[in-house]
């Protein structure tokens, strides 16, 4: 290479760790007009695949990295790190084989050839398919191979490698929060140490998801700022999701709804089931600082479908309860018993873990309306250390135990997601709670003869379709049982919401069972 053309290629990766993402493509663009050097060519690739990834162009950088490992096939050594970044970028993508062929790959090349850096990476992608396939425990132990291993030199772009990052994830999904604040700032010290803007935005937005979840909500909404401030700054757009999303679900959950929302306007042309990595985070902070339910649920629903590609990285245990709350309440048996399905896969798959047990087990409870499910959940929820589960998790335990006549276990329900909410100053659903409390059922449970407000009201179709509701039977059984189809069941479902003043399958159950008539 010239003297100019190696200037402009210094000039390149100082742009792309200072965030001039464009400069540097452009940068890229011409030198690989000037320059005939394949194994240069590879890295010119390379670096345009890096640009590609931050912005979330992530199609095009897995494409780019691939064809600078192919170019680079005479140099093995440097080949094995574009693999790995080829394999980082079909993660995200959703390829899960696809990642994991490529993580074998550049692992196997990097230890071969002494690229540290490469292997690093590899167990990085090993590490976040095994959160993705809902298995914890392993992906912490390949984090910890990657940390033994950290390159104590650059040997590709971007900065070290993510391996801290990767560790506090595994153990936020293994609920050991402290644990993971720990790996968080390790990794912080380390990516401003080296001067990777685009590294540390990444870390904040992962602590800051971190925090949210075990209640420091307060410093969970500064590192969304400061990753927020930081993506902007090295083009790292790729992080944004997470860091709006948890600013914005703290806002929302405090009852400032319209500062939630300008976090998390949707963006015209984004496709969110389809989108960046967070987007199943920003769906769930849209659905709190929605106007009505079904907007709500909506959200909730493309947030669903966007997990569907990396189906137990990170948000499940979040979004399941929440979207089958919802499916529930509309009657769509079908997305809430699938929804449920998966929740309990992963429950299976980490054991012995709070968070993913209270999430399977709160589907559980709202599906079936089963008010030992909801128990259970809100045992198993004590444990993660995640207050805003376990708050969340009280309006089916506190409706369906009081429904069954166990007052003082629904009132104790009740107090222990206010002092949750108190603790988060989440003062909408601290009220709420309290208003709770005041329309719990009494002790004993009134005499079968007294009907509900409104089932005078119903016709004899609509009280029979109401008591196979509340036993637990599905649209399709209920018609079989009828001689009706599915549709007629549904008409009269809904006829019986409305003139019973309810709005799910969960409260006409207990609405029932309280007056005696869901036998």
């Amino acid at each position: 290479m010239s003297p100019e053309q190696e200037a402009r290629r210094t000039a390149m990766w100082t742009r792309i760790s200072r965030g001039e993402l464009n400069a540097a493509a452009t940068d890229a663009r011409l030198l690989l007009e000037s320059t005939p050097d394949p194994r240069v060519h590879a890295e010119l690739h390379a670096a345009l695949g890096l640009v590609l990834q931050r912005v979330g162009r992530i199609a095009e950088s897995r494409d780019a990295f691939a064809l600078a490992a192919a170019l680079a096939a005479e140099q093995p050594g440097e080949q094995a790190s574009y693999v790995a970044d080829e394999a980082g970028s079909r993660f995200l993508l959703g390829d899960l084989a696809g990642a994991a062929q490529a993580a074998d790959r550049a692992r196997g090349l990097g230890e071969q050839h002494g690229n540290r850096f490469a292997a690093c990476e590899a167990l990085n992608t090993q590490a976040a398919i095994a959160l993705s396939e809902g298995r914890p425990a392993d992906a912490l132990r390949l984090t910890k191979m990657g940390i033994a291993l950290q390159a104590a030199e650059r040997q590709s772009s971007g900065g070290g490698p993510l391996s801290h990052l990767y560790h506090g994830l595994a153990l936020v999904e293994l609920d050991r929060f402290a644990d993971a604040e720990a790996a968080f700032g390790e990794g912080l010290l380390r990516s401003n140490a080296a001067g990777s803007t685009g590294q540390v935005a990444w870390y904040h937005a992962m602590r800051g998801l971190a925090r949210y979840l075990n209640g420091r909500w307060d410093e969970a909404v500064v590192d969304g700022h400061l990753a927020l401030d930081g993506a902007r700054s090295a083009g790292t757009l790729i992080a944004r999701p997470v860091a709006a999303a948890v600013v914005a679900l703290v806002e929302a959950l405090r009852g400032n709804v319209s500062t939630a929302q300008r976090h998390v306007r949707p963006v015209e042309g984004g496709l969110t089931v389809l989108g960046l990595p967070g987007e199943d985070w920003l769906s769930m902070a849209r659905a709190a600082a929605a106007p009505e339910h079904r907007t709500g649920y909506t959200a909730l629903t493309e947030g669903w479908l966007h997990t569907r590609r990396t189906p137990y990285f990170l948000s499940w245990r979040s979004l399941a309860p929440a979207l089958v709350s919802q499916a529930v309440r509309y009657d769509d048996h079908e997305l809430a018993c699938a929804v449920t399905a998966s929740a309990e896969a992963g429950a299976a798959a980490a054991p012995g873990i709070g968070s993913a047990q209270g999430a399977a087990l709160r589907c559980r409870a709202l599906l079936d309306a089963d008010p030992e499910a909801a128990r259970a959940a809100m045992a198993a929820l004590r444990e993660a250390g995640i207050p805003i589960a376990l708050g969340l998790a009280w309006p089916d335990a506190a409706l369906l135990l009081g429904a069954r006549g166990h007052r003082h276990d629904a009132q104790a329900a009740v107090r222990e997601a206010a002092d949750a909410f108190s603790g988060l100053r989440a003062t909408p659903w601290l009220a709420r709670a309290g208003r709770a409390l005041l329309r719990l059922p009494a002790e004993e449970r009134p005499a079968a003869d007294r009907e509900p407000v409104g089932w005078a009201q119903l016709t004899s179709a609509e009280r029979e379709v109401a008591r196979r509701v509340a036993q637990g039977l599905t649209n399709p059984e209920i018609a079989r049982e009828l001689v009706v189809s599915p549709r007629t069941v549904q008409t009269h479902a809904s006829h019986v919401y409305a003139k019973l003043g309810v709005s799910s399958r969960v409260q006409l159950t207990a609405v029932l069972h309280r007056h005696g008539l869901d036998r």
